[in-house]
């Protein structure tokens, strides 16, 4: 499974600190091998330009949720991090 990334992910991304980057990192490579499983679908939002899932994520300075969705059966494409800082 290959991912592909928006320019909005991207810009939340850099701004991370190392260790919630390394976090991310971590949900990234499990979602590529877990893209099927509950922890990977825990939540699903649609709307008129369609739809993602979303994966929480917790450091001890960040909450975060991870939207991403299929841009077709052999790519993963990674919408946004949304951040809230604890």
């Amino acid at each position: 499974m290959d991912f592909e990334f928006t320019d909005s992910f991207y810009s939340t991304y850099e701004s991370l600190s190392d260790e919630d980057v390394a976090m991310v990192d971590d949900a990234i490579r499990r979602l590529l091998q877990e893209h099927t499983s509950g922890w990977a679908r825990q939540g699903r939002i649609d709307g008129d330009l369609g739809g993602s899932w979303i994966v929480s994520l917790r450091s001890r300075s960040i909450d975060a949720s991870m939207y991403w969705d299929y841009l077709d059966d052999d790519r993963i494409v990674l919408l946004a991090v949304v951040i809230r800082r604890v």
